[in-house]
């Protein structure tokens, strides 16, 4: 119970990480796989057209493989543990989700855009938008960090390693990650706005 007890904090976040798990693993089954991806998977002309609107969340909790799931799943515990202890359960919950669902609406936008309509899935979208909360908090908090420490010139070199590579990448969805960075940094600075002092103990 005492080593359950210190992960306390980040109950909502290790909670989504095993739900995406769990999922997946039932995504391997030939059933309900297949169904799980046929009504989950997000697309633009389903939910607007078609009214699928649950697709903006359900999407966000499907993947397309074990690499997918895994490099998501490691960059969700790492960020997701400092955001969560900040905002609390509630606000990193609104967080995740809001980040989701406005990087798929992002995502929609610009197939709408260009012409071409894709099937898509991952919480990238969700993570970005943490990722956006830890750099609110590391420029919030940066008065706490010593001199001579390297934290903002790496969470600059993370979130410019993030990007490049989703650009560098032809099957990421980038408009899903910037839709999800971009709410993750507004709902940051929002949230933390009024707090007194940021923890950034999980970062250093």
């Amino acid at each position: 119970m005492q080593y359950l007890e210190k992960y306390r904090y980040q109950a909502v976040n290790l909670s989504l990480a095993a739900l995406e798990g769990v999922i997946f693993l039932l995504c391997v089954l030939p059933f309900p796989g297949d169904l799980l991806y046929d009504y989950g998977e997000m697309h633009a002309r389903l939910v607007f057209e078609q009214g699928q609107y649950w697709r903006l969340i359900t999407s966000i909790f499907l993947h397309a493989g074990v690499e997918h799931l895994g490099s998501n799943l490691l960059m969700q515990v790492m960020l997701g543990g400092p955001a969560e202890r900040n905002l609390g359960h509630i606000r990193y919950f609104i967080v995740f989700m809001a980040s989701g669902i406005c990087g798929n609406l992002l995502s929609a936008a610009w197939d709408y855009r260009i012409g071409v309509f894709r099937y898509s899935v991952g919480a990238s979208g969700a993570i970005f938008g943490v990722m956006g909360v830890v750099v609110v908090m590391v420029i919030m908090g940066r008065k706490q960090v010593k001199q001579g420490t390297s934290l903002m010139v790496r969470a600059g070199l993370a979130l410019f390693y993030s990007v490049y590579s989703g650009f560098a990448s032809p099957n990421t969805d980038n408009a899903a990650h910037i839709g999800g960075l971009i709410t993750g940094l507004l709902l940051g600075a929002l949230f933390l706005s009024r707090r007194d002092e940021i923890d950034l103990r999980d970062l250093r």
